[in-house]
């Protein structure tokens, strides 16, 4: 509440002085436009891209970083981004808990990122399932080891309430690595139909698809060759081009 309490009033002031705004998704660009009342042509959604860095990689080439996380390529699922409530973790550890045993401790659940706000029980949940032997809390994982951790994955997993944009299932896709996540926001703009969607409370479908796509190798072939082809719709060359048309139409207002 104290982060909505100052940039509520800093926003206002950024809208009163700017000529257009640009968004990463055509979600958040229609947000906009709604809740403060600001004309959609003046608003551009630009997408963004991951980095260079996350691409298929070989277990050979990634099993030593990996393994000094005490992981291996393809044995494990992963969630990346901050412990807090709007990721959804409660529901994807809920999720989790419904799949078989020998699937949850063949696979187990390891999840990296920074401990967010308003997690202290997750953390307590995350330590008792890590007891049981079906999941790993990482926290911070280095820049340089993230891409790595990303393609060793078999599966990602992203039940957010909300997205901006979801930059974490795109790094996925472009890693090789198949995805399930929600279906709430801008998530399914970046996803496409790449990757197995559900509703974001809706546990009993997520504990499904994970089932699916740890297991199903004929789903995620399918899911690999189409989230690579997805991925490679976003570019940091749109991107480019995208905040161009948008500074030009700010120079003609």
């Amino acid at each position: 509440s104290w982060r909505v309490r100052y940039m509520l009033p800093e926003i206002e002031l950024s809208l009163r002085r700017a000529a257009v705004i640009i968004t990463d998704s055509e979600y958040t660009r229609q947000e906009v436009a709604k809740y403060f009342a600001w004309p959609a042509e003046k608003i551009f959604a630009v997408p963004l891209a991951s980095a260079d860095t996350f691409y298929p990689r070989a277990p050979s080439a990634i099993n030593a970083v990996l393994g000094s996380h005490g992981l291996s390529a393809g044995g494990y699922c992963l969630f990346a981004g901050t412990i807090e409530p709007r990721k959804n973790i409660g529901a994807l550890l809920d999720a989790y808990m419904m799949l078989p045993a020998a699937v949850r401790l063949k696979w187990p659940l390891v999840l990296a990122g920074y401990q967010g706000w308003n997690s202290d029980a997750l953390h307590l949940r995350m330590a008792e399932a890590a007891g049981q032997g079906w999941a790993r809390y990482l926290g911070f994982v280095p820049a340089d080891h993230l891409p790595l951790l990303f393609a060793g994955a078999r599966l990602f997993v992203f039940p957010s309430l909300y997205e901006g944009f979801g930059l974490p299932v795109l790094e996925a896709m472009a890693s090789g690595v198949p995805v399930v996540c929600s279906n709430s926001s801008s998530l399914p703009e970046v996803v496409g139909d790449a990757g197995a969607m559900c509703d974001a409370n809706d546990v009993n479908t997520l504990s499904r698809l994970i089932a699916t796509g740890l297991q199903d190798e004929i789903w995620r072939t399918e899911a690999i060759n189409k989230g690579l082809s997805r991925a490679g719709e976003f570019s940091w060359q749109r991107c480019a081009r995208g905040t161009i048309t948008a500074y030009q139409a700010a120079l003609n207002v």
